[in-house]
């Protein structure tokens, strides 16, 4: 496994850069911003949905 320079002992597991900087299952990482993409857009296109059926029912 990589390991960064100057990611001792002290900073391991300190913060969540410390553990994506050492390599521990980087692909959860890659995932989990996938999934975050993926329920943005779904957030999106519900409130464009949302707001034109309202719109379409108030006029």
């Amino acid at each position: 496994m990589y390991k960064m320079p100057g990611a001792g002992v002290g900073t391991a597991g300190g913060s969540v850069g410390a553990l994506a900087s050492t390599g521990a299952d980087v692909g959860w990482w890659l995932a989990f911003g996938a999934l975050l993409i993926v329920l943005g857009a779904v957030a999106v296109i519900a409130s464009y949905r949302r707001k034109k059926r309202l719109a379409r029912s108030a006029a």
